[in-house]
């Protein structure tokens, strides 16, 4: 790995490292205080020279959406079944508020699924977010 040039770059690799779970916040606070005091490209490379890039896993764009689907059902199921309890204890239809509680948030869950496999969403790790966020001006739309 390549030392870092700047403090900022330098900095960048300690933010994502931590939001990877590669750093505890206790050596996050001792080696961006070593970043900050730096002098020379040595003390920076010093600071950063044990952090490996993250291994990156191929992503699955529908886990995330599977998962809230899952919960969605689970909860409009819930519902309908507190419903029909409600109808039959009552003796009468009653207004179908499950309705309110399935609709909304399946469409949500519908535009997310499909900006999902679509565009690959949600399956950006933290410590890419970070480091994508860190990137100088003139290199972000790259």
């Amino acid at each position: 790995m390549t030392a870092p040039q700047t403090h900022e770059q330098a900095l960048a690799l300690l933010t994502a490292a931590v939001g990877d779970g590669r750093l505890t916040l206790d050596e996050f606070d001792t080696r961006s205080a070593a970043v900050v005091s730096a002098r020379s490209d040595a003390d920076l490379a010093a600071a950063t020279a044990d952090l490996h890039p993250a291994p990156s896993t191929p992503g699955h764009p529908t886990t995330v959406p599977a998962a809230a689907w899952l919960r969605w059902a689970s909860v409009v199921a819930l519902c309908s079944a507190i419903y029909v309890i409600t109808c039959v204890a009552s003796g009468s239809m009653l207004y179908p508020w499950p309705v309110w509680v399935a609709g909304p948030w399946g469409m949500v869950l519908l535009v997310h699924s499909i900006a999902a496999a679509t565009q690959g969403l949600g399956t950006v790790s933290c410590g890419a977010a970070v480091a994508r966020a860190a990137r100088p001006w003139g290199t972000a739309g790259r």
